[in-house]
């Protein structure tokens, strides 16, 4: 059986049936940020780095648990695509406003992911690396501009391929000398 890799909105749902206070951009976000720092984490991992979990009625803990998979399988194969086919996951809305904040809080999740994984510990970044991840704080605090413009949706664009590459950049950097294989859900 193929596991389906759940969209903004799939995912979403999932995370309030778990009772997680955060919403599908931040979670995409800290389980990015964990995969960056350390490729090897487990699904389980990851699903603790998401929070302390109070699942409601609906909750189906093999599916929650199933879309994790699938997201740090998708995460590890776009961070490792010679075509460079990572993106953040945002939400396909045409509300800018929505779409901006959602980066905001990918972003911050992503720097939270990155904080929570011990491996960094004794590494220190690269002068590029340091500067993204500044670029990143600064971005977490971002404040959408309140009316809908070309100029709002270009630079917005260009925000997003900035996350983008330099997530990429940053999981080229702290790439381990000797990756591990990815650890399948048990």
């Amino acid at each position: 059986m193929a596991v389906v890799i759940p969209d903004a909105d799939q995912l979403e749902a999932l995370l309030r049936s778990a009772g997680l206070n955060c919403g599908a951009s931040a979670a995409h976000g800290v389980l990015s940020g964990c995969l960056v720092a350390d490729p090897s984490l487990p699904a389980t991992r990851l699903v603790k780095a998401l929070g302390e979990r109070h699942p409601g009625s609906g909750y189906d803990e093999t599916a929650f648990h199933q879309a994790i998979e699938a997201l740090r399988l998708d995460v590890l194969r776009a961070l490792n695509d010679a075509d460079l086919g990572f993106e953040p996951l945002l939400p396909d809305a045409e509300d800018l406003a929505l779409r901006t904040r959602s980066l905001g809080l990918w972003v911050d999740g992503f720097l939270g992911g990155l904080g929570q994984t011990p491996r960094l510990g004794g590494l220190k970044p690269s002068v590029e690396a340091a500067e993204i991840l500044r670029d990143f704080a600064e971005m977490a605090r971002i404040d959408p501009e309140p009316e809908d413009s070309e100029e709002n949706e270009e630079a917005l664009a260009e925000l997003v391929e900035y996350v983008r590459v330099g997530v990429m950049l940053l999981a080229d950097e702290l790439a381990p000398k000797r990756p591990h294989q990815p650890i399948p859900l048990q």
